[in-house]
């Protein structure tokens, strides 16, 4: 096998440890997994278009801004006068927002590449930063209408929604070490503890408020609203009685921030090591966090973070084997894919559009079933809302 990105180094992404065309073997295969490393790319004969996804345009400019989150993060944990100027943020994030866009207007993001940039909370305000930068730029009608106030070349800006992306979590690093690693999923038991742990929104905030623009303060602040109103901050509106803002209240940047927040969390298992596929995350924030998240938001998760990425070995129903290649941005549960030989390796000239296929359904990814995580085509409708025949 032959690399087809460059690999970094899982705890100093700066340093390479592989560069693009190396020849693989199995020592360094082995060697790569002591290290941590969860995934790489490899060169397949015959799907070559698929180059355009790993979009290796990006990696300057998203090592740019990781370098910015570290050393911030760094400085405020240590106490020290801070060397970065939020400015320098604002250039950085329009300089990775432009090398987003040379993939189109329908990038997709691919959470592998974020999850090689460290292991700690750096590399998790970058990938939600990244996140929220690719569903801003899809969710881009939204943000207009969301915006309606403003003139629509401002509305649909998401410059400062990558900022707050890169700096929701700052106010952590003013909490005890203990509590630096803590997040929604897994709040502390403790109410003293969480009332400690949820403060880090509000320090993160009173840190930047002077500094950045007051819509990406504001949603560093409200990341943890949740669309049912069971988030935080809460207002206290008297009589012992604590609200946190609900539905379209919150503002549109910390509803994506929430979402991806979300995401990234719920891509790491329960035992803190092994990584959850995309099918499996969607498959938890379309059930079990639901009510969490904005719908507008949550629908277009799948087209954003595809069930079945480019690359993706699939089995149909039908026993045969493929090789996703194209995410359909109608439906991500129904990609096209070419298929597999016999041997289960070799491509075949036959590809399959399952948008055309209601009837045919993905069984297995990556050797792994998928159970109940694919939802159920829904039928075509007549204009009265009667759905259609078979026949």
């Amino acid at each position: 096998m032959k690399l087809a990105m460059t690999v970094t180094h899982p705890e100093q992404p700066e340093q390479d440890l592989l560069r693009r065309n190396f020849v693989l073997d199995q020592a360094v295969l082995d060697k790569m997994r002591g290290l941590g490393i969860v995934c790489i790319f490899v060169d397949y004969p015959g799907l070559e278009d698929l180059d355009k996804h790993l979009a290796p345009n990006l990696s300057p400019e998203r090592q740019a801004l990781y370098t910015k989150v570290k050393t911030s993060f760094t400085e405020f944990q240590t106490g020290a006068a801070p060397t970065v100027n939020f400015v320098d943020y604002y250039a950085a994030t329009r300089d990775f927002i432009a090398a987003i866009l040379q993939n189109g207007r329908n990038p997709i993001y691919l959470d592998e590449l974020s999850a090689r940039l460290g292991a700690d909370g750096v590399r998790h305000s970058m990938a939600v930063a990244h996140m929220a930068l690719v569903l801003g730029i899809k969710l881009e009608r939204y943000l207009i209408a969301q915006r309606q106030r403003l003139p629509t070349g401002q509305a649909r800006e998401v410059v400062n929604l990558g900022v707050a992306g890169m700096l929701h979590d700052l106010g952590k690093t003013k909490l005890p070490e203990k509590l630096r690693q803590v997040h929604g999923l897994r709040p502390p038991t403790n109410n003293e503890e969480r009332a400690e742990w949820e403060s880090h929104v509000r320090i993160g905030y009173d840190m930047i408020r002077e500094e950045v623009e007051v819509t990406a303060a504001a949603a560093v602040l409200n990341h943890h609203q949740h669309f049912d109103g069971t988030g935080f901050p809460t207002r206290d509106l008297g009589a012992g009685t604590q609200v946190a803002q609900d539905g379209e209240r919150i503002h549109i940047y910390a509803r994506i921030l929430q979402a991806a927040d979300l995401y990234d969390h719920l891509a790491i298992g329960p035992d803190g090591k092994t990584r959850r596929s995309n099918l499996e995350i969607l498959h938890l924030m379309q059930t079990q966090y639901a009510k969490r998240l904005d719908p507008t938001v949550a629908a277009v998760l799948p087209m954003v973070v595809p069930p079945f990425p480019p690359g993706s070995r699939i089995t149909l129903s039908d026993g045969r084997m493929a090789v996703v290649t194209t995410v359909n941005l109608e439906d991500a549960y129904r990609p096209t894919a070419k298929f597999l030989g016999p041997d289960g390796w070799t491509l075949t000239a036959d590809s399959i559009s399952l948008a055309k296929f209601p009837d045919l359904t993905v069984t297995s990814v990556g050797g792994m079933p998928v159970g109940d995580q694919v939802p159920k085509p829904v039928k075509p409708t007549t204009p009265t809302g009667r759905a259609l025949s078979a026949a």
